[in-house]
């Protein structure tokens, strides 16, 4: 990860699994509500598990899909995919970013999202 500045803002960078380098910068605060609701509901080290978890019905079952495969479908990846085209400012859509983004690339996305807007807690 590198940290670039220019007159303009603070960004990091993030290299995509092709080497492909993407700018993060830090939340505006019109989008504070946003990234406080996934900090509430995510840890990204354990973005892995939120994404292999399938969805409970109010019985308290796994749900699964017509085919009988177990629906892992909650609602996860798009709200990755929200933060993640926040983080970037929305200079890729969504379509772009799905060409690259994986679980390990979102991670550090969210990471250095929360580290620049002073959501995480500084290390000592």
């Amino acid at each position: 990860m590198e940290q670039e500045e220019n007159s303009v803002s603070v960004y990091r960078t993030v290299r995509d699994r092709y080497g492909k380098k993407h700018k993060v910068f830090s939340a505006r605060f019109k989008d504070i509500q946003t990234v406080t609701d996934f900090t509430t509901k995510y840890d990204p080290g354990s973005f892995a598990l939120y994404a292999m978890a399938p969805v409970i019905g109010e019985d308290g079952e796994v749900e699964t899909l017509p085919d009988g495969r177990i629906n892992f479908d909650n609602g996860f990846a798009d709200d990755v995919m929200e933060i993640v085209e926040l983080a970037l400012d929305y200079r890729e859509t969504k379509e772009q970013i799905n060409e690259w983004l994986d679980l390990e690339t979102a991670a550090q996305i969210v990471e250095l999202l929360l580290g620049l807007s002073t959501f995480k807690k500084k290390q000592k």
